[in-house]
Parts: C-alpha cells; structure tokens; sequence
C-alpha cells in the first residue's frame, strides 16, 4: 500500500490515490502543474508577456514585505532618555541643583551676617551629570543613525534579482517587479522571491531551514503533489499521483519553493502562485507585526541595576539632605558670638 509506516511519537501519514481534501485540490501543491498553470493563467513554456506583466503589476502592487514606516529623527531623541539610569541621572541632578541652592541661602545669610562677599559657586555637580546625561542621549542618537544608514546601504547593495521568462525570453528583474503568474527559472545559488509551483526541476535541493528549520537542502519533486516525505526523500515519487489525504505541512509541499529560501543545486522552474505579504515568508512577517516587542534578559538585567542605583542615589541623598538640614538648624540656632 501506500501508507507510511508508523513511528512511535509522530503522527502517521496516510496517503491515498484520491488526492486529499477538497481545499487541497484547490491549492497550488494540491493540483497538478497543468491545471495550476491554468488557474494562474500563464503558460510555462512562455511566461507572461510584457503586457500581461505590467498589468498585474498595477493591479496587485510590487512584490515586497510590508516595511515598517521609519522612526522620526526627534522619537529616536526621546528615546534616548527612557533609560531608567538616565531617568536617575536627572533626579540626581534635580537634588544637586536643590543641594547648591540650600548650601547658597546658608551661605548668602551667613556672609551676610558677617558682612562678608559670598564665596558661593555654580553648581558644578548638577552640571557635570547635566553634560553626561546630554552627551549620552547625542552619542546614542548619532550611533543609531550611524547603524540605519550602514543597513540601508546594505539592502542596496544586496538587492535581489530573478530570472524569469516573458514572452519566451528569459529576462533578470528585480524582485519588486515579480507578479502572480510569472515564471521563475531557477539555478544554484538562487535566491527565492516569491513563492511558486514547479512545473520542471532537475536535482533541484533548496534550503528551507528559514521556513522549516531543516538543516539539509530539500530535494523538490514537481510530480509530487503533496506526496509523503518518505517518499521525497527516497528520490522521485514513483505514483505522483497519490496526495497526502489531509493538509500538508510545508515541508511536505516538495512541488513548492518558498519566498526567502535559497537554491542549493540543480535547476528548475515554477509558476508564482504568492508573492509579496501572501507568501508564507508573508504570513510570519505579518505575526511579527502583531506580536509586541518584549524587553530582552539583557534589558531587564540592566533594569534591575538601575533601580538598586536608584535607590542607593535616593537614601544618598536623603542623607545628604538631612545632614545639610541639621547644619542649619545648628546654625540658625547657635548663640550670638562676644562683639
């Protein structure tokens, strides 16, 4: 038959010549390449033409993720200054600030009673820790700024171009221009930009491991329809007409290439059947979207030692206070020196 053999803890995959589920039939690894060829409305020996192309283009928009609008320069300056040590920093230069004024009114009244010029300076210590907390923010504000430049030259650098065939003629794209319905052809070393069903492929292995977590390249099979893995893996389905009888998994899709994988060897060529935020690439770019940024162990570690400084800063300068206080109440209360 054509059951799988069962392994104790997995699941058991039971494949059947009726071809699975209904909804499969109607997705692109559950058709085969003709009838998913139909549906896209492209030939595979052809491709679009420049015409056809241009239209879906306009109709469908480019080929790319979602991005993420870019941060106004004045945020990425506030942000600077939600560190909780920055946030201490400023207190203590509030109780300096507050410590000088109270030492300058003792100051002033004394020198004033012994009708002397006031020796009392600028605060130096609220200004000191003033000019830290300012020249942080600015160094953090320019290596930030530094670093995104750096990451923009770089997609620039490495932007991704594919191969596919319009009107016949094999033409190198970018990846932006890749609509629904074109025809990727593939060779080693290629990168993936959308994903496609294959319609040819000659020992052509990709690395899915950034959508599966496999290590090893995948031998493709686009005669497989959703055929079991353990078939795959043997090499090319000898009964490519046998589906998997529920829903499969990607890495049981071996007529498929995915956005964001690589060619690892041989060649091939496939239909676009998702492109841009609708791939599966999409699909996880999307739940990264929705998912709040959490703070590392680094950023709490970080936290925690800000507060105990905090802490440690605030019953420094309670003592502090309280010692200036007695001072002057010493001071106001003392007795009247001998004329």
């Amino acid at each position: 038959g054509g059951d799988q053999p069962s392994t104790p803890g997995r699941p058991k995959l039971t494949c059947s010549p009726s071809g699975g589920t209904d909804a499969e039939h109607r997705r692109p690894w559950g058709r085969s390449a003709a009838d998913a060829a139909a549906a896209l409305g492209t030939d595979p020996s052809r491709g679009l033409t420049a015409l056809e192309a241009a239209r879906r283009l306009a109709r469908d928009g480019p080929n790319a993720l979602r991005a993420v609008p870019p941060t106004r320069w004045w945020r990425r300056l506030l942000a600077q200054f939600k560190d909780p040590l920055v946030g201490f920093s400023g207190f203590a230069a509030a109780v300096a600030l507050t410590a000088c004024w109270v030492e300058g009114q003792h100051a002033t009244l004394s020198q004033a009673q012994a009708q002397t010029p006031s020796p009392h300076g600028p605060p130096m210590d609220a200004i000191v820790i003033l000019l830290v907390v300012m020249l942080n923010a600015v160094l953090g504000f320019l290596q930030e700024a530094k670093a995104a430049s750096a990451v923009a030259a770089l997609a620039r650098l490495t932007a991704v171009t594919s191969t596919v065939l319009r009107h016949g003629q094999p033409q190198r794209l970018p990846s932006e221009a890749v609509v629904l319905g074109d025809v990727l052809l593939l060779a080693e070393g290629d990168a993936v930009v959308a994903d496609a069903r294959l319609v040819v492929a000659t020992q052509l292995r990709v690395l899915d491991a950034s959508l599966t977590g496999e290590s090893a390249a995948v031998l493709k099979n686009p005669a497989t329809q959703g055929a079991c893995r353990a078939w795959g893996q043997r090499g090319p389905d000898p009964k490519p007409d046998r589906l998997l009888a529920g829903p499969s998994a990607l890495g049981d899709r071996l007529n498929m290439v995915f956005k964001g994988t690589a060619v690892a060897q041989g060649s091939g060529r496939g239909g676009v059947t998702a492109f841009g935020m609708h791939t599966e690439m999409g699909a996880i770019a999307t739940l990264l979207d929705t998912t709040p940024a959490a703070p590392t162990s680094l950023q709490h570690e970080l936290g925690r030692i800000g507060r105990r400084l905090g802490l440690a800063a605030l019953l420094v300068a309670a003592a502090r206070g309280a010692g200036h206080g007695a001072a002057g109440c010493r001071f106001a209360g003392a007795p009247a020196g001998r004329g």
